[in-house]
């Protein structure tokens, strides 16, 4: 006669993920081992009812807006899976991309779908340590690469929020005149966030927005530098970073 264990062993069903899973361990009715019949093949110790209920939960299963995998490696209550999260609400929730338009063409690379290996990428960055520990901080995108709509390893940088802060463009704020730009009456104002003393700095009165464009291009371009090189001497930024921002160029169309 078999015992529950010999015809347990090997049984399958469909968790309330819609996931595959076997019995590939069976002790006890309180302690089996279900694997997931996917690519990933994750083992999950649970109890056999939890099993025959399908209440055991796939940790690769894409359910975080419909994407993103958590794993089983790392915690989810951790600041790493917030940032995470944030990334991935800036990339696939629609109400999010309908509030901030800016997002709209903005995606996330396949490898970082899957939590763990953002995780890793972020330990790997020389200056964790900082993001960890210190609220000010902030991930990239914008900065290595001009124009880049991806959060990716090649793309993103971990940075401190007076540098990230540059790079806001704010546009749905500025209507139709060239960034750093606003009408005065019957003038152009120029006027640019000066991040390192906290205050808005006014560049003058022009004729013309291409002329208020182009002062406030100059005071950028090198508050830019200015900050490039201050974070890099206080070991803040790294050399990609560094040279990305000493090369920026500010443009008519940002």
């Amino acid at each position: 006669m078999y015992s529950k264990r010999q015809y347990r062993l090997g049984e399958e069903s469909i968790n309330y993920q819609g996931s595959a899973m076997k019995v590939v361990e069976y002790k006890n009715t309180n302690n089996i081992i279900v694997e997931f019949q996917d690519n990933y093949k994750a083992c999950v110790h649970t109890a056999y009812q939890e099993f025959q209920s399908g209440r055991v939960r796939n940790p690769y299963y894409k359910e975080i807006y419909k994407v993103g995998m958590i794993g089983n490696k790392y915690s989810a209550k951790t600041p790493e899976y917030k940032l995470w999260y944030s990334i991935l609400t800036r990339c696939f929730d629609e109400k999010y991309k309908d509030r901030e338009p800016t997002y709209n063409d903005v995606t996330c690379c396949e490898e970082w779908l899957l939590f763990e290996n953002f995780y890793e990428w972020l330990h790997s960055q020389p200056n964790f340590d900082k993001w960890l520990n210190n609220e000010g901080w902030a991930i990239d995108k914008d900065i290595l690469i001009k124009g880049n709509k991806i959060y990716s390893p090649e793309t993103c940088c971990l940075v401190p929020r007076s540098v990230n802060s540059l790079f806001i463009k704010r546009t749905r704020y500025r209507g139709e005149l060239p960034i750093g730009v606003i009408q005065y009456y019957n003038k152009f104002r120029a006027r640019c966030e000066n991040t390192l003393i906290g205050k808005r700095i006014h560049l003058g009165l022009y004729n013309t927005s291409q002329e208020a464009f182009c002062a406030y291009k100059q005071y950028k371009e090198n508050l830019i530098k200015d900050v490039a090189r201050i974070e890099f001497d206080h070991g803040n930024i790294t050399e990609k970073c560094y040279d990305a921002m000493m090369n920026y160029i500010v443009e008519i169309t940002d």
